[in-house]
């Protein structure tokens, strides 16, 4: 059975993190934000979240690779921040009046 260590570099770990950080870095930008209408500005926050998420979870992989972690509650991290693009998504689609389930 394959490892993290297989699957994953400590270097391709840090490109995606980067990678992440820079388009949560373009979404959360002042100038981003103030040229952004309501619709846009959910959708921005939705992508800010899932980007922290992401990070979170690039950071557990980097972090196990290494042999230890030292976040000491990523679950809740993770679950708060889902937890809130779980709402935006809900609020955008009952605003614009989509029926999905």
């Amino acid at each position: 059975m394959a490892n993290l260590n297989d699957k994953f570099s400590l270097d391709d770990m840090r490109d995606l993190d980067h990678r992440l950080n820079h388009i949560f870095e373009q979404v959360t930008h002042y100038l981003t934000r103030t040229n952004a209408g309501l619709t846009e500005l959910q959708l921005l926050n939705t992508i800010d979240h899932l980007c922290r998420v992401s990070g979170m979870l690039c950071d557990m992989i980097e972090q196990q690779i290494e042999g230890h972690i030292e976040s000491s509650d990523p679950f809740s991290y993770i679950d708060k921040n889902l937890g809130t693009v779980e709402t935006g998504v809900k609020n955008f689609l009952k605003v614009k009046k989509i029926e999905i389930d």
